[in-house]
């Protein structure tokens, strides 16, 4: 039931990355009430003192607290949209995906970007901006996020410029799926891995090319 629902969402004309988010982590896990976590984030933006890309940044990662879980950074729940939002700690995509939205319910526009190895987020209005939800949400300009890339990947992969392209809902949502995959596969975990290969291939137009790419991209789990 829970990857039918899936497969619902992430075919929907109008792909919400939230409920898509939800949709995911209730497959691997236990059943959600995914109508209850949305009204979390709409009440976790409701109470958002700010209505700017600032003022989101300073509520999530200040004032309450979100941060990267550098501690069981590869445990497959920094994953899960509703750990993230309970336990306050995710990987960089999922802190990414939580700032995207509760910024969306408060009328900022934010996308995501997919730099290999530690995902960011970016604005759509105005100058472009970089933040890293992973790194307390502080901001970053280009060469800062090129300096984080290479401090991440310790100098082993080339930079590109195009890595700080904005990423929307659908790719998004096949990076999570690598990652779970990735520690699924290293833990043996194959009833789980199941599921998120069944996953996988409810995504529409998931075409090889694109699996190599996002492969080669999460070499570096983020």
């Amino acid at each position: 039931m829970s990857i039918g629902r899936f497969g619902q969402v992430v075919t929907a004309p109008d792909l919400r990355l939230d409920a898509a988010c939800l949709a995911m982590s209730s497959a691997i896990q236990r059943p959600l009430d995914e109508l209850e976590w949305l009204t979390t984030l709409d009440l976790l933006a409701a109470e958002c003192p700010s209505d700017d890309v600032d003022g989101v940044a300073r509520y999530l990662f200040g004032d309450l607290g979100f941060h990267g879980n550098a501690t069981a950074y590869y445990d497959w729940r920094n994953s899960c949209l509703d750990r993230v939002i309970q336990t306050h700690v995710g990987i960089p995509i999922s802190l990414s995906v939580l700032m995207i939205e509760v910024a969306r319910r408060v009328g900022v526009r934010l996308v995501g970007v997919a730099m290999p190895a530690h995902f960011l987020v970016r604005t759509v209005d105005g100058p472009v901006r970089f933040f890293d939800p992973f790194g307390a949400g502080v901001e970053l300009d280009r060469q800062g996020a090129r300096e984080l890339f290479e401090t991440v990947t310790r100098g082993q992969v080339p930079w590109s410029d195009t890595f700080l392209r904005p990423t929307f809902a659908q790719p998004i949502i096949v990076r999570m799926l690598n990652n779970l995959r990735a520690i699924f596969q290293s833990r043996t975990d194959e009833l789980r891995l199941g599921i998120v290969m069944e996953m996988r291939a409810r995504i529409p137009q998931l075409a090889e090319a694109e699996r190599d790419e996002i492969d080669w991209a999460t070499a570096v789990f983020n």
